[in-house]
């Protein structure tokens, strides 16, 4: 790493249009961003990947589809030295929103890309790479299952190739939002249902074989409505679970829980103010306490504002920060290297556009 590394930034890139980030790696003290861009090339929306140093110096900047909407959502690395993204499309594919995967190597060029769906909306959360070298990825879906929208798991091979797609839900609505590979080559999906009796929307959690047969899932959440955000495996072997509830709080509090191995809820937390607040990514930092990161209307002098406190592992805050300008600002990821965290979004507050990509750096 290098040592003469910016110990803190923020940094506004796009153009006059929308420009957001959603995920983001670090590969060879390089960021990887991705999201979508509006200023660039299409109006609609593209692919929008981003190459930066630790710094924040911009290294390049490249844009990926068709002559209609798509948008970023998810870049991870892959074990032979290449990256994944995956995002939505209406350019290809056979429906009105598909599932695009493309494979691309450190420069940016596609190795590869793929397109999965129906005839109506379909739009990924998460992908992994699993200990079996295929690729799974989680998803909502509204062209198939049993319900208006429903969990939806694809597994592709190392070439994008399909292997298998299995749908979980009720005949109400099911979506995904994370995907974590445990012992034994079993899955955690996480993300919500208003089925299994849910009264309004709650957290969902299945475990699944490696192939994908249910072998448990739970709800969480009261008698409000709950969204599905950050999920992590903690060091014990649990996991760790945020989002929003309006459960406690009409207005909406960001939501974090932990449960143990077997989903059992070993306790639970509300963190917020007097206006809404919502839990968006999370991450368990090298001291094994809770990095927590919100949307909030209660804190800062915008319309909202990044919030990031840290909790031990019992859920007691440690600390609180609040990072925004005068308008909107958004962190929808968030990472830990070295000695500094990254959280990246998008904001109104700074840059040149309606939103522009907003990447924070912050020394712990």
């Amino acid at each position: 790493m290098d040592e003469t590394a910016i110990s803190s930034f923020e940094k506004n890139i796009g153009g006059t249009a929308d420009d957001i980030a959603n995920s983001m790696v670090i590969k060879d003290d390089m960021l990887y961003i991705l999201g979508q861009t509006k200023s660039i090339n299409d109006a609609n929306g593209d692919h929008y990947l981003l190459k930066l140093d630790t710094n924040g110096k911009v290294i390049f900047e490249k844009t990926y589809g068709g002559n209609l909407a798509e948008e970023g959502i998810k870049i991870i690395t892959t074990i032979d030295g290449h990256f994944l993204l995956i995002g939505t499309t209406e350019s290809t594919g056979n429906g009105q929103k598909d599932i695009h995967v493309l494979k691309i190597n450190a420069s940016g060029t596609v190795l590869w890309e793929k397109s999965f769906g129906g005839s109506l909306d379909d739009k990924p959360a998460d992908i992994i790479e699993t200990s079996k070298s295929e690729f799974c990825i989680a998803a909502t879906t509204e062209s198939f299952g049993a319900g208006f929208r429903d969990i939806y798991l694809i597994w592709i091979d190392q070439s994008g190739n399909l292997i298998r797609q299995i749908t979980y839900g009720g005949s109400d609505m099911d979506g995904s939002s994370a995907l974590v590979e445990i012992e034994n080559e079993e899955l955690m999906v996480y993300g919500y249902t208003r089925n299994f009796g849910a009264t309004s929307r709650d957290l969902y959690l299945m475990k699944l074989t490696s192939t994908g047969d249910s072998l448990w899932s739970k709800r969480y959440g009261g008698n409000g409505y709950e969204e599905s955000q950050g999920f992590a495996q903690t060091p014990t072997g649990g996991f760790l679970l945020n989002g929003h509830s309006s459960s406690t709080d009409s207005k909406h509090d960001m939501y974090a829980l932990e449960i143990d191995a077997n989903g059992n809820q070993i306790w639970e937390n509300n963190y917020g103010g007097t206006s809404h607040d919502g839990g968006q990514a999370l991450l368990i930092n090298e001291d094994e306490n809770y990095v927590l990161v919100a949307r909030s209307r209660s804190f800062g002098e915008g319309d909202r504002n990044i919030y990031m406190l840290i909790t031990d592992a019992k859920g007691n805050m440690i600390s609180e920060k609040v990072i925004g300008g005068s308008e909107d600002d958004w962190g929808e990821d968030i990472l830990e290297y070295g000695s500094s965290y990254f959280i990246v979004g998008h904001s109104n507050s700074f840059g040149a556009g309606d939103n522009d990509v907003y990447i924070v750096k912050l020394k712990k």
